[in-house]
């Protein structure tokens, strides 16, 4: 691995580990889905970090699976005033089928840790290592072409 794929690297576990963070302190954790799902994958040309959207929300239309809802509910400890756990859960999909998810609830954690000021310091940081990599081959070349001279 190149002194470049490591801090790209080191620079992802860390982007991984903020916004893990911010996820478990935003209040919206209910089960260990969301930090499971974060990975990242890293090839000679390209680093990808993958991870679920679904904190951004819902639209309306399709109505989310039932079973998902019910999980949540007994995740936060939610108790139904009428009814059971299913009933609760199949009216709360009926409804985000309906009129999505409300924007304001929505949590955006890829936005608020990959900022353009972070991507600009990673670039920087790697530019850095490519100047000082192509400026120590330069000074070795130079001193050779000396020696020969």
């Amino acid at each position: 691995m190149s002194e470049q794929d490591k801090i790209i690297k080191q620079e992802f576990d860390s982007i991984i580990e903020d916004i893990k963070n911010l996820y478990n302190a935003s209040g919206k954790r209910t089960s260990s889905e969301f930090e499971k799902g974060l990975e990242v994958t890293q090839t000679t040309s390209t680093t990808t970090l993958l991870g679920y959207p679904y904190l951004s929300g819902r639209m309306k239309g399709k109505m989310p699976p039932v079973e998902n809802i019910k999980k949540w509910i007994e995740g936060k400890g939610i108790t139904p005033l009428k009814g059971n756990i299913t009933s609760l859960a199949w009216a709360i999909a009926k409804k985000i089928a309906k009129e999505g998810t409300s924007k304001e609830y929505h949590l955006k954690v890829y936005e608020e840790v990959i900022t353009p000021q972070r991507i600009d310091d990673i670039i920087k940081k790697v530019s850095v290592f490519n100047v000082n990599m192509f400026t120590n081959e330069l000074i070795t070349e130079l001193n050779i072409l000396q020696k020969n001279i």
